[in-house]
């Protein structure tokens, strides 16, 4: 049954309002944590998610003071709006410098700091999987995705960004969606991405995460046949537990382990999510990391992202002592892809190749499958994430198989060992 957004339902812990140039009142709101579950969410979270609400999409500036120009997304296959923090030149306008700024490539001083993605409802674009990804990953305490929240827009000041992007759209998928996206504004009646009265456009309000890249080799990979083909995969699919010299003669972490751990239990962690949440499209360069500095602090493993920027990356770091080690961390972002036509890890049997798993994902998985039997639960995951009844249905059923799958061979081919908290023996500092 489709879904109809009703304004007046009661949902989230915070709606912030604003208002688009022709009256029209927007939402910007902030979901309820997973019910009985407000600890998985850090301080950082909640100031991401406060400073997505406060966003307005046209006459906003962010806290340092920047311009926000929304710029449609060009030079991907899926439609959406890329949220930009910019000095905009005096006199000019929104639509202007969004005109001359819809490439991939933009100044250094022209940064993304959100994108606003509704469904499209014959493509591999669902925004009710952008939010289940966030709080699925605050749940399993992994896969580091950015905080998402739901928002409305104008469909009359959509209109013109939709125009924008079926111009200057850079090549045929991407002209495609956004004439699709421009027609359904015209009608603005489909229930999926419009709400009950059809004024306005509902989707998912994302922060962009600083300092993204490709994944070496991993994004430049095709399908789900090559990423399992993989050597580093292979690692993750290897039968024998993982005994790796984390810490060289002279007491340091051995930036090699290091990254190889990491990288086992971030791509254990990807393929169970990624499992969970029906995801079609993870193999087609949608997979990414930031740069992070680990080290150990009396007895504690801490780790600090790069900065992106290039100036702050230069300054003394004060807090990165000199023995650090530098690594590739994944993180999930293009999660819009999910519940709607397909599972790759599924297909391909991803999850039942795995040997090596962080014990505290299993564990917060076999938690998760206790908490989907709740029918206060399913009812979170439709009100405040804006799932169907199916869409539920579809992750309960997934959470059942995946704790099935896994149970099974533990202790019989499947290591609890995918962590460098457990290979060092050392508590891992909370982010």
């Amino acid at each position: 049954m489709a879904r109809v957004f009703e304004v007046n339902t009661p949902r989230g812990q915070e709606t912030v309002n604003h208002v688009a140039p022709n009256g029209t009142v927007e939402s910007a709101i902030r979901s309820l944590p997973f019910p009985g579950h407000p600890e998985i969410y850090s301080k950082k979270d909640v100031e991401k998610e406060n400073e997505l609400a406060e966003i307005d999409f046209y006459n906003g500036k962010t806290r340092e003071g920047l311009d926000v120009v929304l710029i449609p997304k060009t030079y991907s296959t899926s439609p959406g709006i890329n949220l930009h923090a910019v000095n905009l030149p005096v006199g000019m306008s929104h639509l202007s410098y969004a005109e001359g700024h819809t490439a991939k490539s933009h100044s250094s001083n022209d940064k993304i700091i959100a994108k606003y993605k509704q469904t499209i409802p014959t493509h591999f674009t669902y925004s009710p999987s952008i939010l289940g990804y966030y709080h699925l990953s605050r749940f399993l305490d992994t896969g580091h995705v950015e905080p998402a929240i739901v928002r409305t827009m104008d469909v009359t000041a959509h209109k013109p960004l939709a125009d924008l992007g079926k111009a200057k759209a850079m090549g045929s998928n991407n002209r495609k969606q956004w004439t699709e996206l421009r027609a359904l504004d015209e009608a603005h009646n489909n229930p999926t991405l419009y709400i009950e009265d059809g004024k306005q456009l509902y989707g998912a309000l994302q922060a962009n995460p600083t300092g993204e890249e490709s994944y070496p080799h991993l994004s430049d990979l095709g399908g789900a046949g090559a990423f399992a083909a993989s050597a580093e995969f292979c690692k993750v699919t290897s039968s024998n537990p993982l005994k790796l010299e984390c810490i060289d003669a002279s007491g340091k972490l051995n930036q090699v382990a290091v990254q190889q751990i990491v990288q086992i239990k971030d791509l254990s962690d990807m393929v169970l999510m990624d499992f969970i949440m029906s995801q079609a499209d993870r193999f087609s360069g949608n997979m990414h990391c930031q740069k992070i500095y680990m080290w150990i602090d009396n007895g504690v493993l801490k780790h600090k992202a790069r900065k992106s920027d290039p100036a702050k990356a230069a300054e003394p770091a004060k807090q990165i002592p000199p023995e650090a080690v530098l690594i590739n961390r994944m993180i999930l972002k293009d999660n819009d892809a999910g519940l709607i036509s397909g599972n790759s890890a599924k297909s391909y049997h991803l999850l039942e190749k795995i040997s090596h798993i962080d014990p505290k994902t299993y564990n917060r998985l076999l938690d998760l499958q206790g908490e989907l039997q709740k029918p206060e639960v399913a009812q979170w995951y439709q009100t405040e994430l804006l799932f169907t009844a199916t869409d539920f249905n579809t992750v309960k059923n997934n959470v059942d198989q995946a704790v099935g799958i896994l149970s099974d061979r533990k202790d019989k081919g499947l290591f609890l060992d995918a962590s460098l908290g457990v290979a060092l023996g050392l508590d891992e500092e909370k982010e």
